[in-house]
């Protein structure tokens, strides 16, 4: 089943609305019967696939019960699963400035029901579907660029492009390369069983057990080999594969970015208006994404070199030969029966500890480019794509 959205325009930001087309109502799906959510088995004439086309890239989603929060390259959707249109739309005009940029990259919900935005250039931002609050450099937030968000107790570690940031809920603490990071570009946390962090950044993987850092590169295993002809990310050497760029462009950022949009170009993104830094392509150290299995492996999407695993001891590295559906791994997430989970640029994969296997296009998923899962208390799977979002709905093929 396919739903076109049709586009809103509020204010200066246009952002697609949820609505339906000659579609059916899903039915309520049953309770669980165990604890383990299980998947809502399709009904007899129904796809496994509902699919809508945003026309907005869907960087960030977060489940609060039956509500679907999505973080778009243009603003953020409340969408209830439960309808099949019923939506909200929030942008900085809408929140009349409680979002000081429209570009989102994370989204979280903590215990108490808050809504943690990180954004492109507008800082983070708290809703506690009452008021706005937005915290910035001005506040100690390290950078307004924010990438990545672990809580642990009542503390956010915050993955920003001028470090870590940990913030108490009063104030923040910030940690630079100063203090042993690879870099300060840092795009992924991941908080491990041993409750020691894992931050994926633009120069490897760094490890910190709250006294000590250590680092890991392609030199210690991270990452494939890079293919001559992945090396760029344009021009007659790109791979065959779309590649979308891992930073924001300045449509993205909008004018509410503290840093003038004008300091990007289509042709080679600087970053941070540094312009010795320039997503130039695939980068076996450029850690995207990162995450940790039921047995604490750790998991690190690279740009364009494969998915790693790291047991503490080995790295083992997984690539589009062994079955992943792409080699520039944007997410990564870990479902109730363990299966790892990887957005890609050729879609999203899945690994059971024996194989890989993937959905594309070619099995219903809305497009290739997959930046965001997540998983329903009934078991439905949710991608976050370039073009749109998708749901899947019972047993993965076997």
């Amino acid at each position: 089943m396919f739903h076109r959205l049709i586009v809103a325009f509020i204010a200066l930001t246009v952002l697609p609305g949820l609505t339906a087309c000659n579609a059916k109502q899903p039915e309520a799906p049953p309770a669980p019967k165990t604890s383990v959510p299980q998947p809502t088995g399709a009904a007899p004439n129904e796809t496994p696939w509902l699919n809508f086309t945003t026309g907005a890239n869907i960087k960030a989603m977060a489940l609060e019960g039956g509500h679907l929060w999505m973080g778009l390259s243009n603003g953020m959707i409340r969408y209830d699963t439960q309808t099949p249109d019923s939506h909200e739309i929030f942008t900085p005009a809408s929140t009349h400035g409680g979002l000081l940029s429209k570009g989102i990259y994370t989204l979280k919900v903590d215990k108490q029901g808050n809504k943690w935005i990180g954004t492109y250039g507008g800082g983070l931002t708290r809703y506690n579907e009452k008021t706005w609050k937005t915290y910035t450099v001005a506040d100690g937030l390290g950078d307004q660029w924010i990438y990545d968000m672990v809580f642990d107790g009542d503390l956010m570690w915050i993955a920003t492009w001028k470090g870590v940031s940990v913030f108490d809920g009063h104030r923040f603490k910030n940690y630079t390369e100063k203090d042993g990071l690879l870099d300060k570009w840092v795009y992924a946390i991941a908080l491990d069983h041993d409750h020691v962090f894992w931050f994926g950044t633009e120069s490897g993987v760094n490890r910190f057990d709250g006294k000590r850092w250590s680092g890991y590169t392609h030199k210690d295993g991270l990452g494939a080999e890079v293919e001559p002809k992945a090396l760029t990310a344009s021009g007659n050497d790109a791979p065959t594969e779309p590649v979308v760029s891992a930073v924001p462009s300045a449509e993205e950022a909008g004018s509410g970015a503290d840093y003038p949009s004008s300091s990007y170009s289509s042709s080679s993104v600087q970053h941070h208006m540094d312009p010795s830094k320039k997503n130039a392509g695939a980068n076996a150290n450029f850690v995207i994404a990162a995450a940790v299995g039921n047995d604490n492996a750790k998991w690190f999407g690279t740009w364009g070199a494969g998915l790693s695993r790291f047991d503490g001891k080995t790295w083992t590295t997984f690539t589009k030969k062994d079955g992943l559906g792409g080699n520039f791994i944007h997410t990564l997430t870990v479902d109730s029966d363990g299966n790892i989970w990887a957005g890609t640029n050729g879609g999203a994969s899945w690994y059971d500890g024996r194989r890989w296997r993937n959905f594309s296009t070619d099995d219903g998923l809305v497009d290739n480019n997959v930046f965001s899962i997540v998983f329903d208390e009934n078991g439905d799977r949710w991608f976050g794509t370039w073009q749109g979002l998708s749901r899947h709905r019972g047993k993965l093929p076997s």
